[in-house]
Protein backbone atom coordinates (compact mmCIF):
# COMPACT_ATOMS: atom_id res chain seq x y z
CA UNK A 1 0.00 0.00 0.00
CA UNK A 2 1.34 3.42 -0.93
CA UNK A 3 1.79 6.03 1.80
CA UNK A 4 -0.98 8.08 0.16
CA UNK A 5 -3.45 5.39 1.31
CA UNK A 6 -1.86 4.30 4.59
CA UNK A 7 -3.89 5.45 7.59
CA UNK A 8 -0.85 5.99 9.82
CA UNK A 9 1.07 7.91 7.16
CA UNK A 10 -1.98 10.04 6.39
CA UNK A 11 -2.55 10.76 10.07
CA UNK A 12 0.97 12.15 10.23
CA UNK A 13 0.67 13.92 6.87
CA UNK A 14 -2.58 15.67 7.80
CA UNK A 15 -2.09 16.15 11.54
CA UNK A 16 -2.46 19.83 10.75
CA UNK A 17 -2.75 22.08 7.69
CA UNK A 18 0.96 22.74 7.06
CA UNK A 19 1.58 20.17 4.29
CA UNK A 20 -1.69 20.90 2.53
CA UNK A 21 -1.04 24.64 2.68
CA UNK A 22 2.43 24.19 1.16
CA UNK A 23 0.92 22.43 -1.82
CA UNK A 24 -1.82 24.99 -2.31
CA UNK A 25 0.75 27.80 -2.58
CA UNK A 26 2.05 26.38 -5.86
CA UNK A 27 -1.41 26.43 -7.41
CA UNK A 28 -2.33 29.84 -6.03
CA UNK A 29 0.82 31.56 -7.29
CA UNK A 30 1.17 30.06 -10.75
CA UNK A 31 -2.29 29.07 -12.00
CA UNK A 32 -3.32 30.50 -15.37
CA UNK A 33 -7.04 29.91 -14.82
CA UNK A 34 -9.46 32.84 -14.66
CA UNK A 35 -10.73 31.65 -11.26
CA UNK A 36 -9.48 29.39 -8.50
CA UNK A 37 -10.34 25.72 -8.33
CA UNK A 38 -12.32 26.38 -5.15
CA UNK A 39 -14.43 29.01 -6.92
CA UNK A 40 -14.96 26.73 -9.91
CA UNK A 41 -16.01 23.83 -7.67
CA UNK A 42 -18.55 26.07 -5.96
CA UNK A 43 -19.94 27.01 -9.38
CA UNK A 44 -20.77 23.35 -9.99
CA UNK A 45 -23.36 23.32 -7.20
CA UNK A 46 -27.00 23.07 -8.18
CA UNK A 47 -28.73 22.98 -4.81
CA UNK A 48 -31.98 24.14 -3.20
CA UNK A 49 -32.09 27.45 -1.37
CA UNK A 50 -32.21 25.71 2.02
CA UNK A 51 -29.60 23.06 1.22
CA UNK A 52 -27.98 20.92 3.88
CA UNK A 53 -24.35 20.20 2.90
CA UNK A 54 -21.84 17.74 4.36
CA UNK A 55 -18.21 18.51 3.50
CA UNK A 56 -16.03 15.41 3.97
CA UNK A 57 -12.24 15.66 4.16
CA UNK A 58 -12.46 19.45 4.09
CA UNK A 59 -8.93 19.92 5.45
CA UNK A 60 -8.36 23.39 6.86
CA UNK A 61 -11.52 24.69 5.21
CA UNK A 62 -9.97 26.58 2.27
CA UNK A 63 -12.91 25.76 -0.01
CA UNK A 64 -15.37 27.35 2.40
CA UNK A 65 -13.11 30.30 3.21
CA UNK A 66 -12.70 31.20 -0.47
CA UNK A 67 -16.45 30.99 -1.06
CA UNK A 68 -17.58 32.57 2.20
CA UNK A 69 -19.28 35.53 0.55
CA UNK A 70 -21.17 33.27 -1.85
CA UNK A 71 -22.83 31.02 0.72
CA UNK A 72 -26.60 31.48 0.96
CA UNK A 73 -27.61 32.31 4.52
CA UNK A 74 -30.14 29.50 4.44
CA UNK A 75 -27.60 26.73 3.77
CA UNK A 76 -26.71 24.41 6.66
CA UNK A 77 -23.04 23.40 6.16
CA UNK A 78 -21.10 20.84 8.20
CA UNK A 79 -17.33 20.97 7.69
CA UNK A 80 -15.50 17.76 8.61
CA UNK A 81 -12.18 16.00 8.38
CA UNK A 82 -10.82 12.68 9.62
CA UNK A 83 -8.04 14.56 11.45
CA UNK A 84 -9.13 16.38 14.60
CA UNK A 85 -6.08 18.63 14.22
CA UNK A 86 -7.21 19.61 10.76
CA UNK A 87 -10.71 20.31 12.07
CA UNK A 88 -9.20 22.64 14.66
CA UNK A 89 -7.28 24.44 11.91
CA UNK A 90 -10.50 24.75 9.88
CA UNK A 91 -12.35 26.18 12.86
CA UNK A 92 -9.63 28.78 13.33
CA UNK A 93 -9.43 29.63 9.62
CA UNK A 94 -13.21 30.02 9.39
CA UNK A 95 -13.68 31.79 12.71
CA UNK A 96 -14.57 35.06 11.00
CA UNK A 97 -16.71 33.47 8.31
CA UNK A 98 -19.92 35.42 7.72
CA UNK A 99 -21.86 32.14 7.71
CA UNK A 100 -22.41 29.95 10.78
CA UNK A 101 -20.77 26.58 10.07
CA UNK A 102 -20.84 23.28 11.91
CA UNK A 103 -17.60 21.33 12.53
CA UNK A 104 -16.96 17.68 13.29
CA UNK A 105 -14.24 15.02 13.09
CA UNK A 106 -15.62 12.40 10.70
CA UNK A 107 -14.20 9.30 9.02
CA UNK A 108 -15.78 9.08 5.55
CA UNK A 109 -15.99 5.32 5.96
CA UNK A 110 -18.26 5.64 9.00
CA UNK A 111 -20.36 8.80 8.79
CA UNK A 112 -22.19 9.49 12.09
CA UNK A 113 -25.31 11.06 10.60
CA UNK A 114 -28.77 9.66 9.86
CA UNK A 115 -30.08 8.44 6.54
CA UNK A 116 -31.33 10.99 3.99
CA UNK A 117 -29.89 13.94 5.94
CA UNK A 118 -28.11 16.00 3.24
CA UNK A 119 -28.88 17.58 -0.09
CA UNK A 120 -25.19 17.46 -1.04
CA UNK A 121 -21.95 15.85 0.04
CA UNK A 122 -18.58 17.18 -1.06
CA UNK A 123 -15.53 14.90 -1.13
CA UNK A 124 -12.88 17.12 -2.66
CA UNK A 125 -9.60 15.29 -3.27
CA UNK A 126 -10.49 12.72 -0.62
CA UNK A 127 -11.45 9.39 -2.15
CA UNK A 128 -8.04 8.55 -3.63
CA UNK A 129 -6.66 8.37 -0.09
CA UNK A 130 -8.80 5.30 0.62
CA UNK A 131 -8.08 1.71 -0.42
CA UNK A 132 -10.69 -0.17 -2.43
CA UNK A 133 -12.62 -1.44 0.59
CA UNK A 134 -12.47 1.94 2.32
CA UNK A 135 -13.63 3.78 -0.78
CA UNK A 136 -16.56 1.38 -1.25
CA UNK A 137 -17.53 1.90 2.40
CA UNK A 138 -17.27 5.68 2.03
CA UNK A 139 -19.41 5.77 -1.10
CA UNK A 140 -22.00 3.55 0.55
CA UNK A 141 -22.08 5.90 3.55
CA UNK A 142 -22.33 8.96 1.30
CA UNK A 143 -25.25 7.48 -0.59
CA UNK A 144 -26.93 6.57 2.72
CA UNK A 145 -26.75 10.07 4.22
CA UNK A 146 -27.78 11.79 0.99
CA UNK A 147 -31.42 12.42 0.34
CA UNK A 148 -32.80 10.44 -2.64
CA UNK A 149 -32.55 13.66 -4.67
CA UNK A 150 -29.12 14.54 -3.25
CA UNK A 151 -25.83 14.97 -5.10
CA UNK A 152 -22.22 14.01 -4.45
CA UNK A 153 -19.49 16.36 -5.67
CA UNK A 154 -16.22 14.42 -5.67
CA UNK A 155 -13.18 16.20 -7.08
CA UNK A 156 -9.93 14.46 -7.95
CA UNK A 157 -6.95 14.55 -10.28
CA UNK A 158 -6.29 13.01 -13.65
CA UNK A 159 -3.31 10.77 -14.29
CA UNK A 160 -1.38 13.59 -16.00
CA UNK A 161 -1.87 16.12 -13.23
CA UNK A 162 1.44 17.79 -12.27
CA UNK A 163 3.31 15.27 -14.42
CA UNK A 164 6.33 17.56 -14.67
CA UNK A 165 6.53 17.90 -10.88
CA UNK A 166 6.15 14.19 -10.18
CA UNK A 167 8.70 13.36 -12.85
CA UNK A 168 11.30 15.13 -10.72
CA UNK A 169 9.86 13.85 -7.42
CA UNK A 170 10.14 10.24 -8.61
CA UNK A 171 13.94 10.63 -8.73
CA UNK A 172 13.99 11.14 -4.96
CA UNK A 173 11.08 9.16 -3.55
CA UNK A 174 8.10 6.94 -4.19
CA UNK A 175 5.12 8.39 -6.04
CA UNK A 176 2.13 6.24 -7.00
CA UNK A 177 1.93 4.96 -10.56
CA UNK A 178 -1.77 5.80 -10.63
CA UNK A 179 -4.43 7.13 -8.31
CA UNK A 180 -6.98 4.76 -6.83
CA UNK A 181 -9.70 7.30 -7.64
CA UNK A 182 -8.85 9.46 -10.64
CA UNK A 183 -10.66 11.25 -13.44
CA UNK A 184 -9.96 8.19 -15.56
CA UNK A 185 -11.16 5.43 -13.22
CA UNK A 186 -13.41 7.11 -10.65
CA UNK A 187 -16.71 6.79 -12.49
CA UNK A 188 -16.76 3.00 -12.26
CA UNK A 189 -16.95 2.94 -8.47
CA UNK A 190 -19.42 5.81 -8.35
CA UNK A 191 -21.83 3.99 -10.64
CA UNK A 192 -22.23 1.23 -8.07
CA UNK A 193 -24.02 3.74 -5.84
CA UNK A 194 -25.28 6.44 -8.23
CA UNK A 195 -27.38 6.16 -11.38
CA UNK A 196 -26.07 9.37 -12.95
CA UNK A 197 -22.36 10.24 -12.98
CA UNK A 198 -21.00 13.23 -14.87
CA UNK A 199 -17.34 14.27 -15.11
CA UNK A 200 -16.54 17.99 -15.40
CA UNK A 201 -12.95 19.14 -15.99
CA UNK A 202 -11.31 22.35 -14.77
CA UNK A 203 -9.29 24.22 -17.41
CA UNK A 204 -5.95 25.24 -15.92
CA UNK A 205 -2.17 25.14 -16.28
CA UNK A 206 0.70 26.23 -14.05
CA UNK A 207 3.50 28.43 -15.38
CA UNK A 208 6.16 28.29 -12.71
CA UNK A 209 9.04 30.77 -12.75
CA UNK A 210 10.97 29.86 -9.57
CA UNK A 211 12.07 26.60 -8.02
CA UNK A 212 11.29 27.21 -4.34
CA UNK A 213 7.52 26.44 -4.41
CA UNK A 214 8.22 23.31 -6.46
CA UNK A 215 10.67 22.08 -3.83
CA UNK A 216 8.24 22.91 -1.02
CA UNK A 217 5.51 20.98 -2.84
CA UNK A 218 7.61 17.84 -3.16
CA UNK A 219 8.86 17.99 0.43
CA UNK A 220 5.24 18.23 1.65
CA UNK A 221 4.36 14.88 0.08
CA UNK A 222 4.15 11.65 2.13
CA UNK A 223 7.50 9.85 2.17
CA UNK A 224 9.68 12.87 1.40
CA UNK A 225 11.86 14.85 3.80
CA UNK A 226 14.42 17.61 3.76
CA UNK A 227 17.48 15.41 3.26
CA UNK A 228 17.19 15.72 -0.52
CA UNK A 229 16.12 19.37 -0.57
CA UNK A 230 19.30 20.67 -2.22
CA UNK A 231 19.28 17.99 -4.92
CA UNK A 232 15.57 18.51 -5.58
CA UNK A 233 16.20 22.24 -5.92
CA UNK A 234 19.03 21.59 -8.39
CA UNK A 235 16.76 19.31 -10.44
CA UNK A 236 14.03 21.93 -10.68
CA UNK A 237 16.53 24.68 -11.49
CA UNK A 238 17.73 22.56 -14.39
CA UNK A 239 14.15 22.12 -15.63
CA UNK A 240 13.54 25.86 -15.40
CA UNK A 241 16.78 26.64 -17.24
CA UNK A 242 15.86 24.19 -19.98
CA UNK A 243 12.47 25.87 -20.42
CA UNK A 244 13.80 29.45 -20.55
CA UNK A 245 12.83 30.21 -16.98
CA UNK A 246 9.17 29.19 -17.16
CA UNK A 247 8.21 25.58 -16.46
CA UNK A 248 4.76 24.76 -17.82
CA UNK A 249 3.11 22.24 -15.53
CA UNK A 250 0.09 20.21 -16.59
CA UNK A 251 -3.07 20.57 -14.54
CA UNK A 252 -5.62 17.79 -14.94
CA UNK A 253 -8.32 18.29 -12.31
CA UNK A 254 -12.06 17.89 -12.26
CA UNK A 255 -15.13 16.85 -10.33
CA UNK A 256 -17.58 13.99 -10.57
CA UNK A 257 -21.19 15.05 -10.06
CA UNK A 258 -23.10 11.95 -8.99
CA UNK A 259 -26.81 11.62 -8.24
CA UNK A 260 -29.74 9.26 -8.47
CA UNK A 261 -30.19 5.92 -6.81
CA UNK A 262 -29.11 2.68 -8.46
Amino acid sequence: MHAWQDDDALAEQYADASNLAARQVLHARFSTASQSLHEWLFDQFDLPADASVLSLGAGHGAFWAVNDGRLPETWDVTVTDNSSGMVMDAMEALEDCSHDLNFDAVDARDVPYPDDAFDAVTAHHVLYHLDDAGREAALSEIRRVLKPSGTLYASTNGEDNLAEVFDVASEFGDVPDELAFSLENGAEGLRREFADVELRRFDDELRVTTHEPLVAYVLSLPGFDGDDAMDIADAFRARLDASDGELRVTKDVGVFVASGQT
